[in-house]
């Protein structure tokens, strides 16, 4: 069965030989001039001499002039050959696996730290986080984690803040008490929750885990507000924000205000042209704090991706003064376009069509099997 699928794959490379010739490329049926309203010229990177892989990344006129979810995009080589490419949206990935540990040596020293340690039972576990569990609410202190491989000789690997922030009153709570450290095999964690003049925390429970991220790429778009107002009926502050054309891919925001010691609860809305709006968050939260039980604060909001060009926060007030925000920051996950250029071609990207229908190519199934890391990006010349 290995072996199998080892042919297999080597079947999908060669194969991807095969597609990325030029010589064997024709325009597919659904693909014809007049049906594309734009157009731009791409242009390849600088020094490119022979056939390689390279990215485009997609910009404002071209999410304005597509069709949703860019299925109309066709690369065309030399004004009528159909290039192959993989879209790809660059997004968050965490895989995570946890290890059972045993809780051991719970202590606390007045004046100090309160301090625990994890045995993962063995050594060559690979593992780069440790989270506890505490019963203590509104802390915030220094956690320092040290490793050992036989419970005697100790090396620090790490320290970062914790805390929790807990407001009964609004039934909220914001915890962090996940702490990371690089990659480590040692079979014994001990952890150390300085006392910074709070007394000892209460430790439940804990787990390690082995955390494998990878980070999502961003775009910023210039965000414009175009005005404030306010519903005094329900308590409201309205934020209206201009993406200034439509089509552009945004899932996160950030307000800038100068208050702190606020915490408000938040909806966001979207519409494409200020008239009819559609509620896409329906409830979170924001916040500032600087007392001297805790500092922090989330002014950062989360949404399910949208392509509308305007967005209506509505910030729950209740009986506070308005928060005067200042600024929105917009951002948008990165789009590109990896295919195989050949410096002896130029390179059109079509665009406009909502007829069209989205292609599937092979380099879809391949892709997974080339190098698409740090690839040299080809530039849009004007629409």
């Amino acid at each position: 069965m290995l072996r199998n699928n080892l042919l297999t794959i080597a079947g999908l490379l060669l194969a991807t030989i095969g597609f990325f010739s030029m010589d064997s490329l024709s325009v597919l049926a659904d693909f014809s001039l007049r049906d594309w309203r734009y157009a731009k010229t791409v242009t390849l990177p600088a020094g490119l001499q022979q056939e390689s892989l390279v990215e485009i990344v997609p910009e404002r006129e071209v999410f304005a002039g597509s069709a949703y979810g860019l299925v109309d995009l066709r690369i065309i080589a030399d004004g009528g050959t159909e290039v192959p490419y993989k879209l790809e949206v660059s997004k968050a990935e965490h895989q995570r696996t946890s290890f059972p540990v045993a809780l051991r040596d719970k202590g606390y020293i007045p004046g100090q730290y309160t301090s625990f340690t994890a045995d993962l039972g063995r050594t060559g576990i690979l593992h780069n986080e440790i989270e506890f569990q505490a019963y203590s609410t509104n802390f915030r202190r220094t956690a320092v984690v040290e490793a050992s491989n036989d419970g005697t000789i100790w090396a620090k690997v790490t320290e970062q803040t914790v805390y929790d922030f807990t407001v009964k009153e609004r039934n909220f709570t914001t915890r962090n008490t996940r702490v990371r450290y690089p990659d480590n095999t040692a079979r014994y964690l001990r952890v150390k929750i300085a006392d910074e003049g709070e007394g000892s925390l209460q430790i439940g429970s804990a787990s390690v885990f082995y955390m494998k991220e990878t980070l999502a790429r961003e775009i910023p778009w210039p965000a414009t507000i175009l005005g404030t107002s306010r519903d005094t009926d329900q308590g409201t502050t309205l934020v209206e924000v201009d993406l200034a054309t439509p089509g552009v891919p945004s899932y996160r925001l950030a307000i800038k205000v100068p208050e702190v010691n606020f915490h408000r609860g938040v909806t966001l809305q979207a519409s494409a042209d200020r008239e009819a709006w559609r509620t896409i968050l329906s409830r979170s939260e924001i916040y500032a704090y600087d007392t001297p039980k805790f500092v922090g604060s989330n002014l950062v909001i989360t949404y399910p991706e949208t392509t509308f060009r305007y967005l209506r926060l509505s910030i729950y007030d209740e009986d506070s003064p308005p928060l005067s925000v200042q600024g929105v920051d917009v951002w948008g996950l990165r789009r590109r376009l990896v295919f195989s250029a050949n410096p002896n071609y130029s390179y059109q990207l079509y665009y406009g069509n909502l007829e069209a229908r989205q292609p599937y190519y092979d380099i879809e199934r391949v892709f997974p099997y080339l190098v698409t890391e740090e690839l040299p990006e080809a530039k849009l010349a004007p629409q």
